[in-house]
């Protein structure tokens, strides 16, 4: 846990609102050095690994395109499966913000600490009544994230849905 500015975080993060836009706040601190996550959270060789099939243009005002892999337990996509963006922060290896159609801004920081790094992550859009959800799946993806830097890949046909199911089960009752 840490606290910033009177919050306490967990690996369960926090919600802030401003009339209808919520922005979600996550960290996570990783034992591996910046310029590793940076590769896992830049590259789409690693990119699918955690997150989805992704084509980018690494420079700021690049293109950017989601392509989300998970599916519900007939195989089925589940969710909006494409989401297009642009890179409208790049500083690298500390900074990627992506703007979405789907998804809104997508924002992941990456700083020094000690031996390993910490990853602060935002999501910031209108969710509506798909809050919770968006929530467990931030989640489980920052979980999957970590997972695949200790190189256990996200089998995306055979995903773990009962991770996001605890995950949402949790979200739904704060």
């Amino acid at each position: 846990m840490r606290n910033t500015g009177g919050i306490t975080m967990t690996d369960y993060g926090s919600v802030s609102t401003t009339g209808d836009t919520c922005t979600l706040y996550f960290e996570r601190r990783l034992p591996h050095p910046v310029e590793r996550v940076w590769r896992a959270i830049s590259e789409p060789k690693h990119l699918i690994e955690w997150l989805a099939e992704v084509e980018i243009e690494l420079r700021p005002g690049g293109r950017v395109t989601l392509r989300w892999l998970g599916t519900d337990e007939h195989g089925k996509q589940t969710g909006q499966p494409l989401a297009h963006g642009v890179i409208s922060d790049f500083k690298p290896p500390h900074v990627l913000q992506f703007d979405t159609d789907v998804h809104g801004t997508l924002r992941w920081e990456l700083e020094g600490d000690g031996s390993g790094c910490l990853l602060v992550f935002n999501a910031i859009g209108d969710y509506g009544d798909q809050l919770t959800k968006i929530l467990a799946g931030w989640h489980a993806h920052l979980d999957f994230l970590a997972d695949s830097l200790e190189g256990r890949v996200v089998d995306w046909p055979n995903w773990p849905r009962t991770r996001w199911e605890v995950l949402h089960g949790y979200y739904r009752s704060r």
